[in-house]
Formats: structure tokens, C-alpha cells, sequence
């Protein structure tokens, strides 16, 4: 606990079973996260086997649902947390400074909402991503008052990212860029061989895409909906998060 905030630590996981345990081995050891959570979405290897020793809970999607889903169902998980943060599976060289450094101007500013991290110093084409697209990246921290009143983006897939940025910029949240240095993580192809990882690649590409696309349709930007300002009629698709 830092400064009397629940913070949780969310990870959704797919199949990252050869590299999640780096990660974990990390937050585990930091104090001031009170809770972790591993949201296995419907991996078909060793994803969710985490050691008992670690106290880490773990959340399982009986099929594949997506990054924005596994994020939504963690929030609802963990219902009670002051902050979330949210950490990409198969991160290198991750270290307390990090995350600590994601949460804290969330600690001590009232006014953000929430932080992005962006890679510095670490791998040269993880860096030249982050300079093209910073909004991109997975390493968040969110403050829960915030986030749990944004209606439903379980349906965002691998464009989470692209859909809380515009969210948040769309209705006056304030938003904190933080630099992440010596951090990266692995690629796609790294991690299946090249034609897999291409094709993994390509479809996320395409999942980013398509909230670029329906990202008005879905929040219905038109009607100007405020998310401090809850509606007493939800449908299931709105539903809050």
C-alpha cells in the first residue's frame, strides 16, 4: 500500500508461460502492490501454473477473449483497488523503479488519471516504436474511480491502449507520460518464429485497427456521455466496467 491506495498489479496473459515468471519474480518482491493478478485469456500452455509461494491470484478465460477483456474481467476481479496497473507479460528487465514511477504521480496528483509508460534505453526497436506510437504501450497505471465508470471496452482486443488514450482525451481526463528506462519486452516473432509471429503481429495490427474504426460507435462520442456521471438504465453491451 502506498499512502493508504490499494493498488493492484493486473497482467494479462496468452500463452507466456516461458516468460511471465521473469516478470512476476519482480512485482512480487515490490511492497507497496498489495494485490497481483495473472488473467490467464485461454492459453494452452503452463500460463497459469504460478507457484503458490508467490501469492499471486489467478483469473482464467476458458477461451482466447482478448487483452481488453482480460483488463475489464481483472477490474471486476479486484473491484475494491484505488489503482490498477497494468503490465504486458513478457516484459525485459523490468524493475521496481518502473513501477513504481507508473504509480506514483497518480499517488500525489488528485488530477491524473491515469500514466502511460514509454520505453527508453532499452531495445533500439522497441524505442523507435514507442517514439512513432507511445500510445501503444501496455505499461499503465489507471486510478479505479476513473476507469471503473467507462463503459464496457471488453470488446477492444489488443486496442485497449488506443481506446483508453482516446477516452480519456476525449473526456477531460488528464494523462501523464512517464519514462520507462532500459525496459522492453519481446517480439512477436521472438517469441513464435517469423511466420507465426507476422501473423500474430499482423492480426494485432488489425485488432488496433478496428477500434481506430468503431471507437465512436462504441462510447457513442455524439451523445457526450460523462463517465463520473453514471446512467440509471445500462444495456449489457454498455455495461460499466
Amino acid at each position: 500500500m502506498l499512502e493508504n491506495k490499494i493498488i493492484t498489479a493486473i497482467i494479462p496473459a496468452y500463452n507466456e508461460a516461458p516468460r511471465l515468471m521473469q516478470v512476476l519474480k519482480v512485482i512480487a518482491r515490490v511492497q507497496f502492490i498489495d494485490e497481483i493478478l495473472v488473467v490467464d485469456d485461454g492459453s494452452r500452455d503452463a500460463t497459469a501454473r504460478i507457484p503458490s509461494r508467490l501469492a499471486i491470484d489467478v483469473l482464467r478465460h476458458t477461451r482466447n477473449k482478448g487483452k481488453g477483456a482480460a483488463l475489464v474481467n481483472g477490474i471486476r476481479k479486484k473491484c475494491e483497488s484505488d489503482i490498477y496497473l497494468f503490465l504486458d507479460a513478457d516484459l525485459i528487465q523490468l524493475r521496481e523503479e518502473h513501477l513504481l514511477a507508473l504509480v506514483k504521480p497518480i499517488v500525489q496528483n488528485p488530477s491524473i488519471d491515469m500514466t502511460v509508460g514509454v520505453f527508453k534505453g532499452g531495445r533500439s526497436s522497441s524505442d523507435l516504436a514507442q517514439k512513432l506510437c507511445p500510445i501503444l504501450n501496455g505499461q499503465r497505471a489507471v486510478r479505479g474511480s476513473w476507469i471503473k465508470n467507462i463503459k464496457d471496452f471488453s470488446w477492444s482486443r489488443f486496442g485497449v491502449e488506443v481506446f483508453l488514450t482516446h477516452y480519456a482525451r476525449d473526456f477531460g481526463a488528464q494523462i501523464e507520460m512517464v519514462p520507462l528506462w532500459g525496459i522492453s519486452h519481446y517480439h512477436k516473432e521472438e517469441k513464435y518464429g517469423p511466420i507465426l509471429g507476422l501473423y500474430h503481429r499482423i492480426k494485432m495490427y488489425i485488432e488496433i485497427i478496428y477500434v481506430y474504426l468503431l471507437y465512436e460507435s462504441k462510447i457513442k462520442i455524439k451523445e457526450k456521455v460523462v463517465p463520473d456521471k453514471p446512467t440509471e438504465k445500462k444495456d449489457e453491451m454498455y455495461a460499466r466496467v
